[in-house]
């Protein structure tokens, strides 16, 4: 009994101990990051390091006065946000069909959709850019958007399709017994039964559409430049400003850190076992 206790402390205090090694971990490059962003450049890189500061907001102030960053982090939320909307209205009832219908050449179509997520991003950037320049997308909210909607929509399916799986058929049998149509079916029982897997997948998409910098780098100019690619202004050839890079790689972290903390309590799958209660 007492070695079982033991054991039992032991692997408690070890699991301790591998969450702090996993949070320092996690954490630190952010913390250190948000240290730099405080410093002026002569403190940044100072050997050993100042722990003990007088915090300043010059590179903050750099950052959006003099650099403009405030445009390049609106047009990331614009096309961001656009890309997403538009990805879930299309992946949503795509996924509810994946899931529910069956079809020819249904297992086909839906790598075919995997294979847009897969693939690395260099694959398409050369078709992408002559058939923008032809269009005229190039440096336009569209052009980026659509990308971003190509990129998210076979990830979106993917997910949710394993929600919508996860859903009790005799639900949606029963609201078709009860008069509802296939699509009252899918916005009154599917949709709000998978609201954890659809805000994840959201959050998740974000992250992506946010942090992307290849299709953003290559297929505007200064028009809809993204805050990844605003982060490129403070590189130069005279120096490396590493105080306003600081401080704008806090910035772009900040939205993707609020829209996780603000949707945390739909990574929770207890939506549909709420549903079963009524059964």
């Amino acid at each position: 009994m007492l070695k079982s206790k033991t054991k039992q402390r032991l692997a408690a205090v070890a699991r301790g101990l591998f969450v702090i090694v996993l949070m320092f971990a996690t954490l630190f490059p952010f913390y250190w990051t948000l240290l730099i962003s405080l410093k002026n450049q002569s403190d940044a890189f100072q050997v050993p390091p100042e722990l003990f500061f007088t915090p300043t907001l010059e590179n903050y102030q750099e950052l959006f006065v003099t650099g403009g960053f405030d445009r390049f982090f609106y047009n990331s939320f614009v096309v961001c946000l656009l890309s997403i909307v538009l990805a879930l209205l299309v992946g949503i009832p795509s996924a509810y069909i994946f899931a529910r219908c069956e079809f020819r050449f249904k297992k086909a179509f839906f790598y075919v959709l995997l294979i847009t997520r897969m693939s690395p991003g260099a694959v398409f950037v050369i078709p992408y850019f002559i058939a923008y320049k032809e269009l005229g997308l190039l440096d336009t909210y569209l052009g980026l958007t659509l990308i971003y909607f190509a990129s998210n929509l076979g990830i979106i399916v993917w997910s949710l399709r394993a929600f919508m799986e996860d859903i009790p058929v005799n639900l949606e049998e029963a609201a078709r017994i009860d008069g509802c149509s296939l699509l009252q079916t899918l916005f009154k029982i599917s949709i709000p039964l998978a609201t954890p897997g659809i805000a994840s997948t959201a959050i998740l998409s974000f992250i992506f559409s946010w942090n992307e910098f290849l299709f953003a780098l290559l297929l505007t100019r200064q028009k809809v430049q993204t805050a990844p690619i605003g982060i490129l202004n403070f590189i130069v050839f005279e120096k490396m400003n590493w105080g306003v890079i600081a401080a704008g790689s806090i910035v772009i972290a900040l939205p993707v850190v609020f829209f996780g903390v603000a949707i945390r309590k739909y990574y929770v799958k207890g939506l549909t076992q709420g549903g079963l209660a009524g059964d």
